[in-house]
């Protein structure tokens, strides 16, 4: 009798997980309807420089390893205007950014700055900008930091500390 019960109780079991596991074991599908973006917060330090007519966040996709990659193919998301003197912006890229043309797509991210032009009429010649703050996971400037986004997510902790006292290395092209 406890060996029937025993059998009974297997095939039961077996019955159920051969009715509920239609697709074997894989993982969870990933929700990616959400979203896609990133979110941070840029601090600045220091005294602002007299002169700056605009300030922005920047992402470029490659690193700027020549004058030529200050590039609209390589830029990835320019924020709207961060205001003359703030302390700080809080920011995502799905509200803050510069024109609704500009879709942040998924992908890995090499250089994310804040960068100020001192001319008149916006312009996308490096010679014309200034790379004040750097994004980096290691806190050191010389070392930019990648930033991944994935699709239906938005990354947070993108944050940037831009001290004037303290710049960053400049990428080629600048004056």
């Amino acid at each position: 009798m406890k060996r029937l019960l025993v059998s009974v109780v297997l095939i039961i079991s077996s019955l159920f997980f051969l009715i509920r596991c239609d697709k074997g074991i894989e993982p969870n599908p990933v929700d990616d309807s959400g979203e896609t973006g990133f979110s941070g917060l840029v601090t600045f330090k220091g005294e602002w420089p007299a002169g700056v007519t605009r300030t922005h966040l920047v992402v470029f996709r490659n690193p700027l390893v020549s004058a030529g990659d200050f590039s609209v193919e390589n830029i990835g998301f320019i924020s709207n205007e961060i205001t003359y003197g703030s302390s700080e912006f809080q920011y995502n890229s799905i509200d803050n950014s510069i024109s609704t043309l500009i879709t942040l797509a998924p992908g890995e991210y090499s250089y994310i700055v804040v960068a100020q032009s001192y001319t008149p009429d916006l312009s996308l010649d490096r010679k014309d900008w200034v790379v004040v703050g750097v994004y980096t996971a290691t806190g050191d400037q010389n070392d930019p930091g990648k930033m991944i986004i994935n699709k239906g997510h938005v990354t947070s902790g993108v944050n940037i500390t831009v001290d004037f006292n303290n710049p960053p290395p400049q990428p080629p092209g600048g004056n």
